[in-house]
């Protein structure tokens, strides 16, 4: 039986392993996930484990938090249904520490900004870095195609009729609802598409947001009120009522819904399917670009689709279950390479009736007579949707007691509410922000400042280490010496700059854009049909494809922007990684042996100085911003029946007919349309090629020029660090001067530490 220790800790983003008792060091692929967040390596964990150890019965021992051992016990339960042969016993031991670490890192930052006795701890720029590191925001997209009752879903949760709801053509801005804990009322304003204001309300209602939604200069809708049923403590939520792809006002607006499905810092997408309207054409890109997403990053890219299947109640019992009606769209998600979706059946709106009602809002007489209807759901047992939803077995516990506490008081109205799947899909919601959200926030808050705080500690640690080692002192200083004259010299920087201009930093773009290219060409194809054909049916098809055409334009657009973008980050990294291996041979060169500064002996503390790629990244600024959804392709050319491009003019959208059945030859059209088309795509891929060229060439005369200004602070640093440890006098009065300082130092230490720690 082998033996695994697994102790992971989300907030610093470290794992420790042991098997059978012995450390995880590299060359083992399992030491490679150290410092990887869990849910990108934990579905491949067994797999790995089983490679290395070849054994058929297991121990894991997890220390750890329960969200995160939830995942561990998911993943080894699926691997062992598939591998009937391997055992897995589970312990777990949940990690102790802070409830709420958010609070007091605010508190221990504040602390350092009125006490600290170093300045260049408590400039504006860590403030401002720090602050908006807290006051970030986490957005859930609301995301679905025409009548799938997403604005009755949204309503549900603010337990308020607030979205248009009576046509779903009425959402076609963007509207971000921001969760203000205690507010009793709902705030909002408009601003059209240059970010101007257009007008406000201090108190919002339906009237006011159909007033928004019809004026044609409104782009985006931001509203502010407590979402009271969504626990965002330490995150502020974001609900963004993105309008689907079909019904968005601007172009810009469906490139928003196809870059939020992209986005690398995954924020959660809630997509929102209508159970009685499956297959429908308007889903199809859509979700194609998400089966994307989810193969990419691991458990959370899964993690962060949930997919609200509504009107599950709209079915007559008898006929069709609502088991059916799950299983039709776990088949429907299959179709695009979805697999193991997130699904939550759902009845939005009884839940908005409901809390409309608890919270002393207006009901029409329609929304009266579903109210009543209340206990055929309590009645039905296939009607209890939460109960039927993807949830973490923590979850489904607390939907049991959501459950006894409603019976027990006799509330059949608060039973049915949680029968509805509404409050299913906020505790999944809730529990993505607690486990990744909430993680992340802590963790770049307390990055904005601890890397400058290390740096002092292991100064202040190098000086006491030497203060009674005269050997040590002098070895120390002249490395030193060595240090600054070849720094002086400026070979070490010359020869690094030329290996930054050698760098092939656009390969991978090119790879990418390749494959664009291909995905462009695949969905272009013809479809497979007999070549003549009655105008009409050529009409149909070449509608459909003039769809296809502008959904890819979106897709295509928003990878394009990812592409570009990678050449840099990318590539910063690789670069910033190169500079460190420069800095740290430089530091350990000369005939001195270093040694590593645990050993109290060694200047790798100054390697510190160094500042990561995205600090490098933050400083650099785009010059022009790409847009590839041009439209060239439309001709304006006189009106004809065999020239479809024409059709969608604004004077030609009916369609003509033709009382003698004109025929058409399929394939003439076919290539009339199509070969501009794909002309533009061709055109805007390589103007996105020679984009992401440039850009590579900006950046890297960016980073060269950055690399002086890095070459004069290490400079700098090892000169005032050579002048200190010159002689034992000089690091005594040192000592002596900065004995509160050291002392402020190590308290301030521990208690970061003991922020992180689990």
């Amino acid at each position: 039986m082998t033996e695994l220790y697994l102790k992971y800790n989300p907030y610093i983003v470290e794992t420790e392993m042991k098997i059978d008792g012995e450390l995880v060091a590299p060359p083992n692929r399992l030491a490679d996930w150290k410092n990887e967040r869990l849910q990108i390596w934990i579905e491949d964990l067994m797999p790995v484990v089983e490679e290395i150890c070849n054994d058929d019965e297991y121990v894991i021992d997890f220390y750890g938090t329960a969200l995160d051992y939830n995942d561990l016990e998911v993943c080894v339960d699926e691997y062992c249904k598939k591998h009937d042969d391997i055992k897995v016993n589970l312990r777990f031991t949940e990690s102790a520490g802070t409830q709420d670490r958010m609070k007091e890192l605010i508190e221990l930052f504040d602390d350092m900004q009125k006490n600290c006795p170093f300045e260049d701890l408590t400039t504006e720029q860590v403030r401002e870095n720090f602050n908006s590191a807290v006051g970030s925001e986490f957005e859930v997209s609301v995301i679905a195609t025409m009548s799938s009752g997403k604005s009755t879903l949204i309503n549900a949760f603010l337990g308020k009729e607030l979205m248009p709801s009576k046509n779903e053509a009425c959402t076609a801005t963007i509207a971000k609802i921001k969760d203000i804990d205690g507010m009793d009322h709902f705030t909002g304003e408009y601003r059209d598409k240059d970010n101007h204001l257009l007008g406000s309300y201090e108190d919002l209602t339906l009237e006011n947001m159909n007033e928004m939604n019809n004026n044609p200069e409104t782009a985006f809708i931001d509203i502010k009120g407590d979402i009271s049923n969504i626990d965002s403590k330490g995150v502020k939520l974001v609900l963004v009522d993105t309008p689907g792809p079909n019904n968005s006002r601007t172009e810009e607006h469906k490139n928003h819904t196809y870059r939020v499905i992209k986005e690398k810092t995954k924020p959660m997408v809630l997509y929102v399917l209508n159970a009685t309207q499956l297959q429908t054409n308007d889903d199809k890109e859509l979700l194609t670009a998400v089966s994307d997403a989810m193969r990419v990053g691991g458990k959370q890219s899964k993690d962060r689709f949930l997919f609200a299947v509504n009107k599950v109640d709209l079915f007559d019992p008898d006929k069709e279950s609502v088991e059916g009606a799950i299983n039709n769209v776990k088949n429907y998600l299959d179709k695009f390479g979805i697999k193991n979706p997130n699904i939550f059946p759902t009845s939005a709106e009884l839940a908005k009736v409901i809390r409309m009602k608890k919270n002393d809002q207006p009901l029409t007489s329609a929304q009266k007579r579903t109210l009543r209807d209340y206990d055929f759901f309590i009645e039905e047992d296939q009607l209890h949707l939460s109960e039927q939803a993807t949830l973490s077995s923590a979850n489904k516990r607390k939907i049991e007691e959501m459950l006894t506490k409603a019976r027990n008081s006799g509330d059949g109205e608060d039973e049915a509410l949680i029968h509805t799947g509404i409050p299913a899909v906020e505790l999944a919601i809730d529990e993505y922000l607690k486990k990744y959200a909430y993680t992340a926030k802590v963790k770049t808050a307390v990055d904005t400042f601890k890397k400058k705080v290390e740096e002092k500690d292991m100064h202040a640690k190098m000086l006491k280490a030497i203060h009674n080692d005269e050997q040590a002192r002098c070895n120390i200083n002249a490395q030193l010496k060595v240090v600054s004259q070849q720094l002086a010299d400026g070979k070490s920087a010359a020869q690094f700059s030329r290996k930054i201009e050698k760098l092939d930093m656009t390969h991978e773009a090119e790879k990418q854009i390749k494959k664009l290219r291909a995905k462009v060409s695949a969905a272009l194809m013809r479809e497979d049909t007999k070549d003549v054909l009655t105008t009409l049916e050529v009409q149909q098809i070449l509608m459909r494809l003039d769809k296809k055409v502008r959904d890819i334009q979106s897709d295509v657009k928003t990878e394009l922007e990812n592409i570009i973008e990678d050449v840099i980050v990318e590539n910063a990294k690789l670069i910033m990684e190169e500079y460190k291996e420069q800095v740290h041979l430089l530091i350990t060169s000369g005939d001195l042996e270093t040694q590593e500064f645990e050993a109290g002996k060694g200047i790798c503390f100054l390697e510190k100085e160094v500042p990561n790629a995205q600090e490098i990244i933050d400083k650099y600024k785009f010059n022009e911003q790409y847009d590839t959804g041009q439209k060239e392709w439309v001709k304006n050319t006189a009106k004809k029946w065999y020239k479809p491009w024409t059709w969608f003019q604004e004077s030609g959208w009916y369609l003509t007919v033709y009382a003698d059945r004109e025929m058409v030859k399929y394939s003439d059209v076919y290539d009339d349309f199509v070969q501009p088309v794909i002309k533009n795509f061709n055109e805007n891929l390589e103007r996105a090629k020679k984009t992401a060229q440039e850009e590579a060439e900006r950046f890297k005369g960016f980073f060269i020029n950055e690399l002086n200004v890095l070459n004069t602070a290490l400079e700098r640093k090892v000169k005032e660090t050579e002048v200190l440890t010159r002689d034992q006098d000089i690091i005594n009065r040192k000592l002596e001067e900065e004995k509160i300082k050291v002392k402020w130092l190590e308290t301030f230490m521990q208690r970061l530490d003991r922020i992180l720690e689990i």
